[in-house]
């Protein structure tokens, strides 16, 4: 039995059905998603990416004037920040009441301590569309791992290839009945965030060099730049306006090649006549 906190086995079945759907949708089917997700947000509304130093705080869905938005914090690791893209998808495709509430998406809920059904559906949306069934069972056969012999190692590997959380790994080895719920709980236990110990350990000894783990810190909004430069080159901005809302992306119109940066012989005549005075 297929079981997910607080879903019942029908509730599993309707929201595997409309991952599949989407999937074959969007051409996307037997294969690893990973950042792909943040495509298919960008098909679907504005994104925006910036650092909060915030572990706690995920990301957030909402719509303005027609306009859908979603948020991203890079301060919290890469994969963390793939499943609540994904995450936002079903509030997008399957939950649209969910667009003018407006509430940020905490760690907790993505990690099920909540009672809203709607956000376990989304969680459990997201952990199929990143790790579908198929794809995982290929990986298990190819890899040559057995149900009585499966170590935090392996969990760690395929955490790795799918690019999403080891909590998330753990409950789809459960829903597809390579584990039963004891050795769930069992893995559910070790830590996943403690530098020392667990999971973060294991990678360590793995000498794994994928970018999962990265805060990557990423600041982007979409189309920001661009019509930016485009306001500017039509006068509807200045440089000064062009270079405030470029410094927001950590850009200027010098590294965008808007404006060529001054010569040796700019300075001297810019400074020619300044004797030191205010």
């Amino acid at each position: 039995m297929r079981e997910f906190p607080s879903l019942s086995p029908k509730e599993f079945d309707e929201i595997e059905a409309k991952v599949r759907a989407k999937l074959g949708e969007k051409l996307k089917t037997h294969r690893v998603l990973r950042e792909e997700v943040l495509e298919l947000i960008q098909q679907e509304a504005t994104l925006l990416k910036y650092p909060i130093k915030d572990n706690e705080l995920c990301a957030f869905v909402c719509k303005k004037k027609d306009r859908v938005f979603v948020y991203i914090n890079t301060f919290i690791p890469r994969e963390k920040q793939v499943f609540a893209a994904a995450h936002e998808l079903y509030h997008i495709w399957y939950d649209q009441d969910k667009l003018n509430q407006t509430e940020l998406l905490h760690d907790q809920v993505l990690e099920n301590y909540t009672e809203d059904v709607n956000e376990l559906k989304a969680n459990l949306f997201a952990a199929l569309l990143l790790v579908p069934t198929e794809v995982l069972s290929n990986e298990i056969k190819s890899r040559g791992i057995q149900k009585d012999s499966l170590k935090i190692e392996d969990i760690v590997r395929l955490m790795a290839l799918f690019y999403v959380p080891f909590k998330t790994i753990v409950r789809r080895l459960f829903e597809i009945e390579f584990i039963d719920e004891k050795k769930m709980r069992e893995f559910l236990t070790v830590p996943d965030r403690d530098s020392q110990a667990g999971v973060i350990l294991v990678r360590k000894r793995l000498q794994l060099n994928d970018s999962t783990q990265d805060r990557t810190n990423e600041v982007f909004f979409e189309n920001l730049v661009e019509n930016a430069i485009s306001a500017y080159n039509e006068e509807i901005i200045n440089e000064q306006k062009l270079r405030n809302i470029l410094s927001l992306v950590n850009q200027s119109p010098e590294s965008m090649q808007i404006i060529e940066l001054g010569t040796e012989g700019d300075w001297d005549s810019i400074m020619g006549d300044y004797d030191g005075d205010d």
